[in-house]
C-alpha cells in the first residue's frame, strides 16, 4: 500500500505540474470538449484533420471547424458533396471557442493523459484500503477518490465554461486536497510521531494557515495576469497594471518566511524531521527567487509552474511534518 500511495502521490503531483504548464501557455481551450478531444480518443495533429472535407467519413461526436464554429457530427455519416452542409452536424453550443492549435491541444491532451493514468493507482489504493478493513486508511484513500472525482467533474465545467476564472482557483485548490489526503496515507502508513513543544506545533498550524492563504491569493494574481494578457497587456507592464491588491500578496514573503524559520530551525535537532526542514528552506530560497524573477524580469511565463509547484511543496511539508508531530 506505501508503495502506490507513493506512485499516486507522485502521478498527481506531476497532474499538478502539467496543469501550470496548461495556464503557462495558455492551453485551457486546446481541447475544446471533455473527455474527448475535437470528438476524439486520440486529438488532432494537424488543421486538416479538424477541416470538412468530401468524401470523408466522420464518426458521431466527432468534430470540425467550419465557418469559425465548432460543428458536431450528429451520427456516422460519409460527407458528400463539395460544399459543407449541417445537414449531419449540430453546432457546439456549450462555448463559441473554435480555434486549433496543434501545440495548446497536446498540451492539454498530455494533462488528462496524466489524470487519468493518476487514477489508477488511487483506485487500486482505494481497494486495498477496503481489504484492509481499517477505519484510517479507508477514509484516506475515500477522501482521495472522491476529490478525483470532484477535480474532474469540475475539469468539465471550467472546458463547458471556456476557463470560468473563479473555477480554475477552485480546481488548484481541489488539486492540493488530493495531495493532501495522500501525505496522511503517507503519515499513516510510516507510522512514526515525534515530540515537539506545544509552541512549535501551534508554529506549523501557522505556517500551514498562511503558506495555503498565500496559495489562494497567488492563484488569484494568477488570474489577474491572465485578463490582463488577454485585453493586451505586456508582460514588462503587468505589474504596474494588477490591481493593487496584490502587493499584500508579495508583501506576506517576509512573514511567511519567518513562521517557516520559527519552526524549521528547531526541527533540525529532531532526527526524523531534519529532512523536512532542509527542503522548507530550499523551497523558500526557491520560492523567494522566483518571486524576484517575477518582478524584476516582468513575470516570465516559464517561472510561473515553478513557483506554484513551490507553493504547493510548501503546503504539503506543513502538513506531513504536523501529522508527525505531537506534544
Amino acid at each position: 500500500m506505501k508503495g502506490t500511495t507513493y506512485i499516486a502521490f507522485t502521478l498527481v503531483f506531476l497532474v499538478v505540474l502539467a496543469g501550470s504548464v496548461v495556464r503557462m501557455t495558455g492551453s485551457g481551450m486546446g481541447c475544446p470538449d471533455w473527455p474527448k478531444c475535437f470528438g476524439r480518443l486520440i486529438p488532432p495533429t494537424s488543421e486538416d484533420q479538424i477541416t470538412w472535407a468530401p468524401d470523408m467519413l466522420y464518426n458521431e461526436g466527432q468534430m470540425v471547424i467550419e465557418d469559425e464554429t465548432l460543428w458536431k457530427a450528429k451520427v456516422q455519416h460519409t460527407s458528400s458533396g463539395d460544399e459543407f452542409s449541417p445537414e449531419n452536424w449540430e453546432k457546439y453550443t456549450k462555448h463559441d471557442y473554435a480555434t486549433f492549435n496543434s501545440l495548446h491541444t497536446w498540451v492539454e491532451y498530455i494533462n488528462r493523459l496524466l489524470g487519468a493514468l493518476s487514477g489508477i493507482p488511487i483506485l487500486l489504493l482505494f481497494s486495498l484500503s477496503l481489504t484492509s478493513k481499517k477505519v484510517v486508511p479507508i477514509v484516506l484513500s475515500s477522501g482521495t477518490l472522491l476529490s478525483v472525482l470532484f477535480v474532474s467533474w469540475l475539469g468539465k465545467l471550467v472546458v463547458d465554461g471556456n476557463l470560468i476564472p473563479f473555477s480554475v482557483t477552485i480546481h488548484a485548490v481541489s488539486a492540493l486536497a488530493i495531495l493532501a489526503f495522500l501525505v496522511g496515507m503517507m503519515q499513516h502508513l510510516s507510522g512514526e510521531r515525534y515530540i515537539v513543544t506545544k509552541t512549535l506545533r501551534v508554529l506549523l498550524i501557522f505556517a500551514l494557515a498562511f503558506s495555503f492563504l498565500q496559495l489562494v491569493m497567488g492563484t488569484q494574481v494568477r488570474e489577474q495576469i491572465d485578463i490582463l494578457l488577454e485585453n493586451g497587456i505586456s508582460r514588462t507592464d503587468l505589474i504596474d497594471t494588477l490591481p493593487s491588491w496584490w502587493k499584500f500578496h508579495r508583501t506576506a514573503v517576509w512573514p511567511l518566511i519567518l513562521l517557516h524559520l520559527l519552526w524549521a530551525v528547531p526541527t533540525m535537532k529532531i532526527m526524523g524531521l531534519r529532512n523536512f526542514a532542509f527542503i522548507v528552506f530550499a523551497i523558500l530560497l526557491a520560492q523567494t527567487l522566483s518571486g524576484f524573477l517575477f518582478v524584476y524580469l516582468g513575470m516570465p511565463a516559464i517561472v510561473q509552474p515553478a513557483h506554484i509547484m513551490l507553493a504547493f511543496g510548501l503546503i504539503l511539508v506543513n502538513l506531513r511534518v504536523l501529522l508527525a508531530s505531537k506534544s
